[in-house]
């Protein structure tokens, strides 16, 4: 049989939303951390994206969203531009290469091939038309701005659906590899206040009381 890595193991998100906020509240304080709390990003100064490799780091993923988890996980990132998909959006908005010329179109093919679905695409005539979408969401962006789905819930401003961002041991953002496009088309923008969904918290980003800066809303 060929060798297989074993997976790393990821925590069980066991309590949600404000069961996870009272468990964080009796642990960390008043100043603890919500579940998909929003807070705000510069994405032209974040430069390192998350490795969702189960294989090599706990995969994280939104129903993960606030919870204060220590360890060496945010030692595991690699430069943003590693990600394809922002990569592609860069070269096409900013540079004005055709999605085809982009690499995606051959990637996104590759990984239906591999799962058989991919971002919801199942055939190249779906992926075309999910490209065709992120062209609209560009043009709205650059029209109107980015738009701000922020969700007030238990006294606490929530983005459920927003760009994932995990926050480091000194308190810096890392892309958690959810939302690449909306990244790749700010960062094309040059937008430099973006709203994002809270991830993983390392424990001595609060203790550095980063998440106060975090939640500052923009002038």
């Amino acid at each position: 049989m060929p060798f297989r890595s074993a997976l790393i193991s990821t925590p069980v998100a066991i309590l949600r939303g404000p069961l996870r906020d009272v468990a964080n509240r009796l642990t960390r304080g008043t100043d603890f951390p919500r579940a998909q709390e929003r807070i705000w990003i510069d994405p032209t100064r974040l430069t390192r994206i998350y490795i969702r490799n189960p294989e090599q780091t706990p995969d994280y993923k939104r129903r993960h969203s606030g919870m204060v988890l220590a360890g060496e996980w945010d030692q595991h990132t690699e430069p943003l531009d590693r990600s394809w998909k922002i990569a592609a959006c860069l070269a096409h908005f900013r540079e004005g290469m055709p999605w085809a010329d982009t690499g995606i179109y051959d990637r996104m093919q590759a990984m239906i091939a591999e799962r058989g679905q991919f971002d919801s695409c199942a055939n190249m005539d779906d992926v075309i038309a999910r490209y065709e979408k992120i062209d609209a969401l560009y043009s709205t962006i650059r029209e109107n701005g980015f738009r701000d789905e922020t969700i007030h819930r238990f006294g606490t401003p929530r983005l459920p659906e927003g760009v994932y961002v995990h926050i480091d041991r000194h308190g810096d953002p890392i892309f958690g590899a959810i939302g690449n496009h909306r990244v790749g088309i700010a960062r094309a923008l040059g937008l430099t206040r973006i709203p994002a969904q809270l991830g993983v918290v390392h424990p001595d980003a609060l203790e550095r009381n980063a998440l106060a800066k975090l939640r500052s809303v923009p002038a």
